[in-house]
């Protein structure tokens, strides 16, 4: 086999469907594993790669650095490693912290693994491969990125089979896809301005799949796969009007299919929820972010304001089109009065669904040199990070526990506003395991209305997005500490 993915989340990623597809495409074997430590290892053996990769988000990097350690060491040491994905991008100093790892791709991968597969000295090679930074003798080799791909109907669509050759993933009636690659904001708490300042000059950076393209791979969804709703994960779905509407004019006349896409408010008027209406848009999510509008304008750079966000939210009442709007706590500066401030936007906007998280302080945002510029952390460490947005926070700030705290309770205050008198003196008390408890049974509660599945569904689902596995992530990473 020329490459193996090694996964440990049960979710497919769309950057190595994209990945496996340009490589079989090309005429190379690949393929992904997913599951335990013990299980990827026993893949390892009986597939016998040339070459393993990870797509790592920030928060399992350690876990596939233990694993790169563990292939070289009781596998074979001649199995090239190579970890893509946002942290290694963002954060390519993961390279010097294992000899285990043998390069790291930054930025956009398919022509990169082309590259890579084309020779038959992977590391050598990679050392002239743009995108590629590889470790060699001790010494680490970085090259510069190469252009954006701009034509984004050039690549082949998505190799779904490797990952829905698993039951639990095949199953799931969502099935996800994207329309195009970039955003053009910069809100401060995203990497996505890092992004662009490395791909200065190097092609647009707001990228669309022509509506025919995307349209096609729908069909080819739909004929292969079980699929009651498609999610579009595009940063955002509407940032070309003119696309949407030729989008939502075409949909509907080949498919009857539900479908999800996120959408900021300063671009939804009445023609765009009329056409979502028309086209069969079952769910349109809106990021609110803060019910402050300073914090959500000056902290945050969102530019979004309270009126945008209730004109859209008429809208879509009007068109009935069900809408999720997702929120942060635990922002840098934010008293408990803000926090509530938040709760309060949602019951004022009355979404059919809402999102929460706890605010986590990258490393080389614009907000994590926020809180490293007002001594809101002692020390902004990116493996301290966790993987999920569920959990606690590492601010030193006077209301920081009770925002947490209003994070646990924020989806039974949703449904049951009421309970705000009774709740609120209880915010200031510790963490707590009866606190943490109460919010995972309740966000999977409305996970499963928000995707209208079952409730063991949800619970498969919900597990890895609100952390459940990390306790036992963590137990398998130490095992090859």
């Amino acid at each position: 086999m020329d490459i193996l993915f090694l996964q440990n989340i049960w979710f497919e990623f769309l950057g190595t469907m994209s990945l496996i597809a340009t490589a079989r495409k090309n005429g190379f074997e690949a393929d992904i594993a997913i599951g335990t430590d013990q299980y990827l290892l026993r893949m390892v053996r009986d597939k016998k790669p040339r070459v393993v990769a990870f797509s790592c988000v920030t928060g399992i990097q350690n876990w596939a650095l233990n694993i790169c350690k563990a292939i070289k060491e009781t596998i074979h040491p001649d199995i090239v490693t190579i970890m893509g994905g946002p942290h290694p991008t963002f954060f390519p100093e993961v390279l010097s912290r294992s000899p285990y790892l043998d390069m790291i791709c930054v930025g956009e991968g398919e022509d990169v693994l082309l590259d890579l597969l084309h020779s038959d000295t992977p590391i050598q090679s990679a050392e002239n491969i743009p995108n590629l930074h590889v470790q060699r003798d001790g010494h680490i080799i970085a090259n510069p990125v190469r252009p954006l791909i701009q034509d984004l109907d050039t690549l082949p669509f998505m190799e779904r089979s490797v990952y829905y050759k698993y039951k639990i993933l095949g199953d799931n009636p969502v099935k996800r896809l994207i329309s195009g690659r970039g955003c053009p904001h910069g809100c401060t708490f995203c990497f996505n301005h890092s992004m662009k300042a490395m791909y200065r000059s190097k092609g647009s950076y707001i990228r669309k799949r022509s509506v025919e393209n995307i349209l096609a791979e729908i069909e080819a969804i739909e004929k292969h796969w079980f699929v009651r709703t498609f999610r579009f994960e595009d940063d955002l779905f509407g940032v070309d009007k003119d696309w949407l509407l030729r989008f939502c004019e075409e949909y509907p006349r080949r498919f009857s299919t539900p479908f999800i896409c996120s959408l900021r408010a300063d671009t939804i008027d009445r023609d765009v929820v009329e056409a979502l209406k028309n086209a069969g848009c079952f769910n349109v999510v809106m990021g609110v972010e803060t019910g402050d509008e300073g914090l959500r304008n000056t902290l945050l750079k969102k530019h979004i304001f309270d009126d945008q966000l209730r004109d859209a939210a008429r809208l879509f009442h009007q068109y009935a089109i069900n809408f999720c709007t997702t929120n942060i706590l635990g922002l840098p500066g934010e008293t408990v009065e803000q926090a509530i401030r938040t709760l309060r936007m949602t019951w004022d906007l009355n979404p059919t669904f809402t999102w929460c998280s706890v605010f986590q302080p990258y490393p080389r945002t614009a907000l994590g040199d926020y809180v490293q510029e007002h001594r809101l952390v002692d020390c902004l460490d990116v493996d301290a990070i966790e993987p999920n947005y569920h959990s606690g926070s590492l601010l030193k700030q006077p209301d920081i526990r009770k925002s947490v705290n209003l994070h646990k309770f924020f989806y039974v205050l949703f449904n049951h506003p009421k309970l705000l008198p009774v709740i609120k003196p209880l915010l200031g008390l510790p963490p707590n395991a009866l606190y943490v408890l109460i919010h995972r049974i309740s966000f999977l509660l409305i996970y499963r209305k928000r995707w209208n599945i079952s409730l063991w569904r949800a619970i498969q689902e919900g597990l890895s997005s609100s952390g459940f596995t990390r306790k036992r992530e963590k137990e398998e990473t130490c095992r090859w500490s």
